[in-house]
């Protein structure tokens, strides 16, 4: 792994203009990725993972959307750069996988086509070559029969073909960094771990720093060097992933993790939960966000927001009045 940082984020926040007032959707974050490492960005449904990703890549509205703080990418700096010097960083120094195949795709459009258009407006090919390089692309992902896929449609192909499509259009310009949101949302098991090993393998062979953002633990605890725990739109816990499974101090951390499925437990097994339901982030009150759902909550976690603090782990830090103890038993998933 490179010492070099290929992604700097500080003091990042994102808030949108609502007729309700603002919602910072995004709140202060700041964090480093290093060339060739792969970070993982987890937090419930509705914790700001998704918009963080996409603050990164620069794909806000440009109304009604409110972004400070910095983001440097490979020396770029994405806040506040206009959509033209946005354009020249899409595709060959960032690049982002979206949740849903189906909607990322053009379903009356091939899907050889789709992926030329990236590699003829970014990188100036032919159409010879552009074809080519698709094909060339397909079989990378994993795509059997890739000259006839190439000519299929999105509907004519399985959820896990659809996606590998939309990883082949990301990586058409060789990025630098790649944003992966929810990669496996609504695949089943056996096809998760082929996506997931295929962004491994790729991860390797085209020398790429990732970020990898999901709901689901079980996914980074194996696949990332780093994790960063979101909740209400702010960080609650980070540092490297073996250090947030074995020592993590955060409450929410641990609700997690034991939300997670076990390989250990019997079948049927009733799956636990974290009680209560996510803040409302234009109701968001001066205390900690997961006080009204956390059992170790105090008067003080109600009244006064707690910032980041450092653990004995280098880079390990986490938000918390009543942090769990040191030496609580690691979770295996």
């Amino acid at each position: 792994m490179s010492g070099e940082k290929l992604l700097v984020v500080k003091d990042l926040t994102t808030t949108f203009a609502t007729l309700a007032g603002p919602l910072p959707a995004v709140g202060g974050i700041s964090f480093d990725l290093a060339t060739n490492e792969t970070l993982g960005i987890v937090g419930e449904s509705g914790s700001g993972k998704t918009v963080l990703a996409r603050t990164i890549m620069g794909l806000q509205p440009r109304t009604n959307v409110t972004v400070t703080g910095s983001v440097l990418l490979d020396g770029h700096q994405v806040v506040g750069a206009s959509e033209d010097e946005m354009r020249r960083l899409w595709g060959t120094e960032v690049a982002m996988i979206f949740q849903d195949p189906m909607t990322s795709l053009n379903p009356v459009m091939r899907v050889g086509r789709q992926i030329d258009e990236t590699l003829r407006v970014r990188m100036g090919m032919s159409r010879r070559d552009a074809r080519a390089r698709a094909i060339e692309l397909l079989e990378l992902v994993g795509i059997p029969s890739p000259e006839r896929r190439y000519r299929a449609f999105p509907g004519q192909l399985s959820g896990g073909m659809r996606q590998r499509i939309v990883i082949a259009t990301a990586l058409a310009c060789s990025p630098k960094l790649l944003l992966a949101d929810e990669p496996t949302t609504g695949l089943d098991v056996t096809i998760q771990a082929q996506i997931l090993n295929l962004l491994d393998e790729l991860k390797e062979s085209l020398h790429m720093s990732v970020v990898l953002v999901t709901h689901d633990l079980g996914v980074v605890a194996t696949r990332t060097s780093k994790i960063v725990v979101m909740y209400a739109g702010r960080v609650v816990e980070m540092g490297s992933t073996r250090d947030v499974f074995a020592h993590h101090r955060m409450p929410y951390t641990r609700a997690l993790l034991e939300s997670s499925p076990k390989i250990t437990s019997p079948s049927h097994t009733r799956l636990a939960t974290i009680p209560g339901r996510p803040p409302n982030l234009l109701q968001l009150t001066q205390g900690c966000s997961f006080a009204p759902r956390c059992a170790y909550a105090s008067d003080r976690c109600r009244e006064e927001r707690p910032e980041l603090e450092a653990t004995a782990e280098p880079g390990h830090l986490f938000a918390c009045w009543n942090p769990l103890a040191h030496d609580r038993e690691a979770v295996t998933l």
